[in-house]
């Protein structure tokens, strides 16, 4: 399962430092016993995070499966990314999109701390980290319909920084798709990103166009029951080609399995 995939372009600009990234999107966290599972596969997420010492933390769209999270879930994520100490994005996706009372919109990141950025712009917004010479743009979803783009508005590299988006949205070949928030080939290239972290798709893919290597990390949480879920770890250095790992955080019965274990400890307890 984490098997590297390079990057076969090198870049010509030449960047500052090394970057480590981990990308999650379509956590889907729900309230409830349903949700226990994808509590537990969000916190392997975290002890990712803080095991690969990642330099930036990307949740790219659908950490909520619907906006009438409240509570309990909600604290959770607070104290899940109080453990992160490096920057950390969020943008929404299609089920948790910027609607009015939506669950995103009604917390207060602070909570976490200081390194957690809500991008809630729906034209988009770029985030610069002077510490990593990186800049990461995203936009928020208001509504997945077929007139929205998701890459719309993707800026030029900003100097000599790493350039690295954020989307959530279906990656087609071309604009004929009958689909909703469509991002194609020709965007992802132009974009110029050295890498691209998309969420919507549940399965891990990666794409290069021109020299940008998009990325679709995968659910944490798998569809089927003996399918591993998964997330993405990038490794950015200068001079050399990106490297990505499709990370594995367990099958379904092996989260759900931990959650009852959980449950029994802290019944005993």
């Amino acid at each position: 399962m984490n098997k590297p995939v390079t990057c076969l372009t090198q870049r010509r600009h030449r960047m500052i430092r090394p970057l480590t990234i981990a990308h999650t999107s379509d956590v889907h966290l729900i309230d409830g016993d349903e949700g226990a599972n994808v509590r537990v596969a969000f916190t392997r997420v975290v002890d990712a995070v803080i095991e690969h010492d990642a330099d930036l933390f990307l949740i790219a769209g659908d950490l909520f499966d619907h906006n009438r999270i409240h509570g309990v879930v909600i604290d959770f994520v607070y104290a899940q990314l109080a453990r992160v100490t490096c920057p950390t994005v969020i943008i929404s996706g299609n089920h948790d999109n910027s609607e009015d009372d939506a669950v995103l919109a009604r917390m207060n990141f602070g909570k976490a701390g200081r390194h957690v950025t809500l991008i809630d712009d729906a034209e988009g917004r770029v985030l610069e980290f002077p510490e990593l010479h990186a800049t990461v743009w995203g936009r928020c979803m208001e509504n997945h319909h077929p007139a929205h783009r998701p890459m719309a508005g993707a800026p030029s590299r900003m100097r000599d920084l790493w350039h690295i988006g954020m989307a959530h949205g279906f990656y087609v070949d071309n604009w004929g798709a009958d689909r909703s928030s469509l991002i194609t080939p020709a965007e992802i290239a132009s974009s110029g990103f050295d890498y691209l972290a998309l969420g919507h798709v549940h399965c891990h893919r990666q794409m290069l166009h021109g020299e940008t290597l998009a990325c679709y990390a995968g659910a944490p949480v798998s569809y089927g029951r003996d399918e591993t879920g998964c997330m993405a770890i990038a490794e950015l250095n200068p001079g050399a080609p990106a490297r990505v790992v499709e990370y594995a955080i367990g099958t379904r019965g092996e989260l759900a399995a931990v959650s009852r274990a959980v449950d029994k400890i802290a019944a005993v307890g």
